[in-house]
Order: structure tokens, then C-alpha cells, then sequence
């Protein structure tokens, strides 16, 4: 089959086997798949992911130099359980051609992360496979280039829910990148306070007002902390999206007193922050990682029925010939919200 590799930084496109199901497990034929800022972390800071990965764990753990196939966000279609897939763990509950998301984790002796392990491709490849007790059906008429969004809209319910909101509190969404929108289109409906976003690009601003912020400003231009919205707010809680060294203590100069900041951007770099000033100022501060399983059915489920409006989210829609172009593409953050990678789409030819 045909996949997209990454090594060390380098991406390229070679014929690989295809995968092999096992038990519990099915063959699926990638048909839509995100691009991810982990991904692109992993592509840009090899050496740094690999070697946080190595000291602390978590979902994401990119731990081998080794080639790779990247992609964790994806909606694929059921092409066979396999002679290998028999015993208790599998249920066949799938049938061919079947519609499915799955959570990016294969359950075998040793769970493995999809997207980010050596022994199992991710969804940059024309070809997976998956455990069958991971997948989920995706509900019919539901877009797969939408569906393949449930995996990211997870990790911004799963954010939203580690704030626990009472629906009042003003919102302050820093960096309206992919996660950045994934936690305002999660928010969009159904909070009553003001929901402000903060980005330097005017690109990812026009994303942001189309996904639910009543206001997208540029910090060059216009103190966020200033907004008649912020400073008038009871309850403040801050969703930090950008994910870079020094972030986090400019927020603890800028945020008001009793401020609650909730950490969704990936910083891989050492980081300095001064605790002092959060300490005088009383904040909160909350990491957040992933989702469960239960945020992913109803990201899944808000998708379908259209409270999640993930559509205008979707810029473009390149194949696998052009992943490597792409990823050097969004360097700029101007032209796309989120990239969707078709393994199956002509070479050279982008669906935008």
C-alpha cells in the first residue's frame, strides 16, 4: 500500500505491506484524515517529542526514530476482519464498508499509539488496522471529512469539561489554531458568558468568529485582558492553545485576580514560569491531555446532529503525494483552519 513516512523531520511517500489485522482487531481503508499540531510538533521537533515521550508517557509517545506513519484523526471504512482476527475479543459487530472513527489506541499486549508507533501505520496511509472494542459507527450522512474530526472536538470537550464551567464565566481562548477552534466550536450554543478570542494570524481570527467567538482581537493591536467582556467578568477561565515557551507566564502577568487557566497547547520545550505571581494573583492553573471514551461518542454523536458545526473548519483536503508540501504549508497560519489528508484523492490534485 501507499503511505506517507516520517523520520527525523523528513516526510516521504513509499509503498509499504499492508497491515495485518489480528485478533480483535479489523482492516480499514483510511479515507479521511486530520492533521494534527502533534503531528506537526512530531515533524518539527523530532527530537524533543521523542524525548518527552521517553521521560513521561502519555497518549501521544513518539519514542523511536524509526519511520512512522503519522495520523490519528481519521474516519475509515471497514474492509475485513482478516483470517487472523478469531477468539474471544471480537465480537464482528462491524460489517464491509461500514462507516467508523475509532480512538487512536491498538489494544494489543502492549498498547500501541496509533500515528505514532513504528509496528502499526496511522492514517496517512491507504490502510490500518484497528480493535474492534475502540471503533465506533459513524451515523449515516455524516460527512467523512467531519467524522474525522471527532478525535480533535474530543480533546476540546475533554478541555471544556476539565474547566467546569457553570456557563456564566467569561471565556479567553489564546490561539485560535486547530485545538483553539476544536474548544470553541464545543463551547459555541451552549455558554452564556462572552466568548473572546485572542490570535495574532487574521486568518485563524476570521476561523474563530465563524466557530463561536464573540470577538476574535489581535494582542499586537488590543489587549484581550482589556475587552469590556473580560474586565466586567465575575468569573474568568482562560484556555491557553498555543502551546509555546514564555506562554504561560505572560498569562500570569496579564490574567486578573482568581483567573482559572486551563493548558490544552502542547509546549515540548523547557519552560520558565514564575509562581509567585500566580500565587499573589491566587489563579488556577489545569493541565488537560486526550479525552475519554465517553467525550469521544459524544463528539461522534454532536457531529452528526450538527451541534458540533465542524464543516467551515475543513480548508482543504490534499493526498498523500502533497502531505509533505502541506506540512510545510502550515508553517503559515493564514490559508487553513484544518488540512484533511485523503489517501485516495489524485496525486496533485487538492479539493479545497
Amino acid at each position: 500500500m501507499k503511505a506517507v513516512l516520517m523520520q527525523r523531520g523528513k516526510l516521504w511517500v513509499e509503498n509499504v505491506d499492508d497491515p495485518t489485522p489480528g485478533p480483535g482487531e479489523v482492516l480499514v481503508k483510511s479515507l479521511a484524515c486530520g492533521i494534527c499540531g502533534s503531528d506537526l510538533h512530531a515533524v518539527r521537533h523530532t527530537e524533543d517529542f521523542v524525548t518527552t515521550s521517553r521521560e513521561a508517557g502519555g497518549a501521544f509517545k513518539l519514542t523511536t526514530f524509526d519511520p512512522v506513519v503519522l495520523g490519528h484523526e481519521f474516519c475509515a471504512e471497514v474492509v475485513d476482519y482478516g483470517p487472523n482476527a478469531k477468539g474471544p475479543d471480537t465480537e464482528r459487530r462491524f460489517s464491509s464498508g461500514q462507516l467508523v472513527c475509532s480512538i487512536p489506541m491498538l489494544l494489543r499486549s502492549q498498547p500501541l499509539a496509533i500515528g505514532y508507533d513504528e509496528k502499526v501505520p496511522g492514517g496517512f496511509a491507504e490502510y490500518m488496522v484497528l480493535s474492534e472494542r475502540m471503533m465506533r459507527p459513524v451515523p449515516e450522512g455524516t460527512p467523512v471529512t467531519a467524522a474525522a474530526l471527532t478525535e480533535p472536538m474530543a480533546v476540546g470537550l475533554h478541555a471544556i469539561n476539565k474547566a467546569r464551567l457553570n456557563g456564566r464565566e467569561a471565556i479567553l481562548v489564546i490561539g485560535t489554531g486547530p485545538v483553539g477552534l476544536a474548544v470553541l466550536t464545543a463551547l459555541s450554543g451552549t455558554h452564556q458568558g462572552p466568548i473572546i478570542a485572542s490570535d495574532l494570524s487574521p486568518g485563524r481570527r476570521h476561523f474563530a468568529q465563524r466557530q463561536g467567538a464573540d470577538a476574535a482581537l489581535d494582542p499586537s493591536v488590543e489587549d484581550p485582558f482589556a475587552h469590556q467582556d473580560i474586565k466586567r467578568a465575575k468569573e474568568l477561565v482562560i484556555f491557553e492553545c498555543v502551546g509555546v515557551p514564555g506562554m504561560l507566564d505572560r498569562l500570569f502577568l496579564d490574567a486578573p485576580q482568581d483567573a482559572r487557566i486551563i493548558v490544552v497547547g502542547v509546549c515540548l520545550q523547557a519552560d520558565q514560569i514564575r509562581p509567585m505571581i500566580a500565587i499573589n494573583k491566587e489563579l488556577s492553573l489545569q493541565f488537560v491531555l486526550g479525552y475519554s471514551m465517553e467525550e469521544f461518542d459524544t463528539s461522534l454523536r454532536a457531529i452528526a446532529d450538527g451541534r458540533f458545526d465542524v464543516a467551515p473548519m475543513v480548508t482543504s483536503e490534499v493526498g498523500l503525494d502533497d502531505v509533505e508540501a502541506t506540512f510545510r504549508s502550515l508553517a503559515d497560519p493564514e490559508a487553513d483552519a484544518k488540512v484533511v489528508v485523503n489517501p485516495w484523492l489524485d496525486p496533485g490534485r487538492n479539493r479545497d
